[in-house]
């Protein structure tokens, strides 16, 4: 097999002749887009030769490499700094040009290039020539069997028979440690097998089949190798600090509902919100998770945060729908929301014992709807009202009881299912309410449930979730907001569909305006553990 046929993948589109680019600057990166109004690159000026540079910064998102038939763009080789750029006249669509860039691990890292092993393998020889004999036998290399430091050498000297002229981002590996080096620091990727074909003939990334490197892993004839790099977009970095190279999340973090302003996620059980300012709980945070599970803000959302942040909290042993800031308006209007009240929230929750009902806490779904929770029907259902101070501090929940059954080591062998709306949103609330007002402790309560049998029932955790919210859209219902909302409408765009035009997992999410004001309602089904009855 000739040396020639192991391409470099460059990602080209024919036509007139653009490259984008990247400027590192301490761990993020700049991009810039150059235009030229000829093929011919001038090598005896500073990078490029009457070229005109427009800067711009955006995080990446992947979308199908044929976005563009032209300009031409390809990938330049990093550099430290450029000459003063002057501004094109023409309006770049920086979004789609970004969004051009194959999407790395985590999701704003982007590929910069990447190369295949052979089919037949690397050839023996310029392995036996590259490393010496000793590392060869101790790490039992063959041509088709290669270390990832190993297959990073073994590409950058194959590379030397490219033509040196073609631009892109260089494999550069010239050792062991360099290369060592950069698979540690998270910024090499291995694709199993090869990459696929779209419909229009253009080469993609299968996620399931990509992974960071590690030190350690091999690569076989087939596989492809990725160089990427971290992409700081406006001011929003939706990945994880810069002083970790973690290439997953640590756990899964379902999103119900996303935009560009803000998310709605559902907690699992026995995580929390926020870490310790003393740490411990590491990443094991909703917090340290959302920048694996969540998309960024698109370009030109005004004042982005630089990572998204949950609103209010969850306890750690309760699962459910939790509230999450993209933008620093969203964070303004969205806790401004809680602290009034505003947000309806609805738990279920499973309580030891056949729960009273007495007549005198007894309310309608109209009085409990006058109190300002959400009744979802106008049926007239008949609610309970907890009306008791918490430290101090007005507490209110409103419930009602869903259905009962026998359960061996609660009290009265009876459980019964609930259904909780809290007015107020006291510490351990809906948890106190329940043990001590109507004397039913929640499932699984170790801190309120009393001891004795009920520690027979603890061991599937708290049964407690919160499975609905309504709450106020916080950019929908600013100015500028309802201006773009109207917008919509008259292009003929129904804005409650565009809100509600990605699929999301493990939720159902209605968008209604009801008297100029736009809601998201969101609910999720309970957690399996809840049917295991």
């Amino acid at each position: 097999m000739s040396l020639r046929q192991f391409r470099f993948r460059q990602f080209f589109w024919s036509g007139r002749i653009g490259s984008l680019g990247a400027i590192a600057g301490g761990t993020s990166t700049k991009l810039f887009l150059v235009e030229r109004r000829s093929t011919d690159l001038d090598s005896n000026t500073n990078l490029l030769g009457g070229s005109k540079i427009r800067t711009f910064h955006r995080s990446v998102k992947t979308s199908p490499l044929s976005t563009f038939s032209k300009p031409t763009f390809s990938y330049l080789k990093l550099a430290n700094s450029i000459t003063t750029a002057t501004e094109d006249k023409e309006e770049a669509n920086e979004s789609s040009i970004l969004s051009a860039l194959p999407r790395g691990i985590p999701p704003t890292f982007s590929i910069l290039n990447h190369a295949t092993i052979p089919a037949d393998g690397v050839p023996s020889s310029l392995l036996k020539n590259t490393l010496p004999l000793d590392i060869i036998t101790r790490l039992q290399l063959t041509h088709q069997n290669l270390t990832l430091p190993t297959a990073l050498m073994m590409i950058t000297a194959m590379q030397e028979d490219e033509d040196e002229d073609e631009p892109g981002y260089k494999f550069e590996y010239t050792s062991q440690s360099k290369a060592r080096k950069d698979c540690r620091r998270g910024v090499i990727l291995i694709h199993r097998g090869p990459l696929g074909i779209d419909a229009e003939g253009n080469e993609f990334f299968h996620d399931d089949r990509m992974s960071v490197g590690r030190v350690g892993d091999r690569v076989y004839p087939g596989d492809v190798i990725a160089i990427q790099t971290r992409m700081t977009g406006v001011k929003y970095i939706n990945s994880p600090s810069d002083d970790t190279h973690h290439s997953s999340a640590p756990f899964h973090l379902p999103v119900v509902y996303q935009d560009d302003y803000f998310a709605i996620v559902n907690k699992p059980e026995g995580v929390v919100v926020f870490g310790h300012k003393n740490g411990g709980y590491g990443r094991n945070t909703v917090k340290s998770t959302l920048p694996y599970a969540l998309d960024p803000p698109k370009v030109g959302t005004f004042s982005v945060m630089r990572r998204a942040s949950p609103v209010h909290r969850l306890d750690r042993a309760t699962s459910g729908l939790l509230v999450v800031a993209k933008t620093k308006p969203a964070m303004q209007e969205l806790s401004r929301q809680f602290k009034e009240r505003r947000v309806k929230k609805t738990y279920t929750a499973i309580v030891s014992g056949k729960i009273q009902e007495p007549s005198e806490t007894s309310i309608t779904s109209k009085q409990a709807q006058e109190l300002g929770v959400c009744i979802e029907n106008s049926e007239e259902a008949l609610w309970q009202i907890i009306d008791d101070d918490l430290e101090n501090q007005s507490a209110v929940t409103i419930w009602r009881p869903l259905k009962q059954w026998p359960l061996e080591h609660a009290w009265n062998n009876t459980a019964t299912m609930v259904e909780l709306k809290p007015k107020t949103g006291r510490y351990h609330q809906l948890r106190r309410h329940m043990a001590w007002n109507s004397e039913c402790p929640i499932l699984g309560d170790k801190k309120y449930d009393g001891g004795g049998n009920a520690k027979l029932l603890r061991e599937n955790g708290l049964f407690l979730c919160s499975n609905k919210v309504t709450l106020e859209h916080p950019y929908f219902n600013t100015a500028n907001g309802r201006k773009e909302w109207v917008e919509m409408k008259n292009k003929g765009i129904d804005p409650t569909e565009f809100l509600l035009r990605n699929n999301f997992e493990d939720g159902k999410v209605r968008v209604s305006e009801e008297n100029g004001v736009v809601y998201i309602h969101a609910e999720i089904n309970l957690p399996d553990k809840f049917y295991d009855f």
